[in-house]
């Protein structure tokens, strides 16, 4: 697979914001938010998990998206930060 190109990734950025701001205090695991986008049908193209991880990293550096991680594992749970949510709802 071909990396995305930077319009691609920024789509791929807010279609994780929008599916974590949608369910505030939810906290989902990567493959959660995957599953809520192709679900919804958010974006119409390919990615890969790195490069989902990639746009989720993004939106923890903004303090868009916050990051815990499971209290027996080392599993990862992101939700939306009230930043997040409100850049959401602003349509940022």
């Amino acid at each position: 697979m071909h990396s995305l190109d930077a319009a691609l990734t920024e789509q791929l950025r807010v279609a994780a914001r929008e599916v974590l701001a949608k369910r505030p205090g939810t906290a989902l695991e990567l493959s959660g938010i995957r599953r809520r986008i192709e679900h919804d049908k958010i974006v119409d193209f390919a990615y890969s998990d790195r490069e989902l991880r990639g746009a989720v990293a993004v939106l923890i550096d903004m303090e868009q998206v916050k990051i815990a991680n499971g209290a027996l594992g080392k599993s990862e749970y992101f939700s939306a930060t009230a930043a997040g949510i409100l850049a959401f709802e602003r349509g940022q």
